[in-house]
């Protein structure tokens, strides 16, 4: 999905990360904005994809992005603001984006160590070991970007695969019984290389 052309102005180089530009490219006129319903991308390159801005206020957005480290699950040139619903975009880690500093709903991002297979699930737990996502990959993964209401910024969460779930699109219900800690995440610091183990 791609919201492109327009008019555009210059940015300074951002590194595409914390939702910033990417690269320095020019910021167009251009969004993507989603508001409610179900939205599930499987892309080859550039997943959710604006030369300007994007904005998800409702709904939920499940992208299974790229391999190549050339391209990203999320790819905004502006500011990707995430007010609610729930987004899960899996991707390669080389051009991760994550949300804007405007976002007003908070989230995390994982950068895995090491690729995560396809058909991984992947399980987010607040620090009373109540699970807040449950997500299966449908490609290799470097990096996951999660958001959703029950996702409260500043808070930590430890990161796990394996155990069990039960999933619609990727996202569902599952159980730890079984899954393997990978380490904590903190929710609303979106930089990329601090996942666990990717330190």
């Amino acid at each position: 999905m791609n919201a492109s052309g327009g008019a555009a102005t210059a940015t300074q180089g951002g590194g595409g990360m914390g939702g910033g530009p990417g690269g320095g490219e020019t910021v167009g006129d251009d969004s993507v904005d989603v508001s409610g319903g179900s939205l599930t991308i499987n892309s080859e390159g550039d997943g959710l994809d604006s030369n300007g801005n994007a904005a998800i206020s409702g709904g939920t957005v499940v992208v299974n992005g790229p391999e190549s480290n050339g391209n990203g699950a999320l790819d905004v040139n502006g500011e990707l603001a995430v007010s609610g619903g729930t987004v899960a975009a899996a991707g390669s880690a080389g051009m991760a984006v994550a949300p804007g500093t405007s976002s007003t709903q908070s989230g995390v991002q994982v950068t895995f160590a090491s690729i995560v297979p396809a058909g991984s699930t992947v399980q987010l737990a607040g620090a009373d070991g109540k699970l807040v996502a449950t997500f299966v990959t449908t490609k290799p993964t470097g990096s996951l970007v999660l958001s959703s209401p029950g996702i409260e910024a500043g808070q930590q969460y430890t990161v796990y695969t394996g155990g069990t779930a039960t999933v619609e699109s990727g996202l569902g219900e599952g159980s730890l019984e079984g899954a393997t800690e990978l380490g904590t995440v903190t929710a609303g610091e979106y930089t990329q290389g601090h996942g666990p183990g990717g330190r």
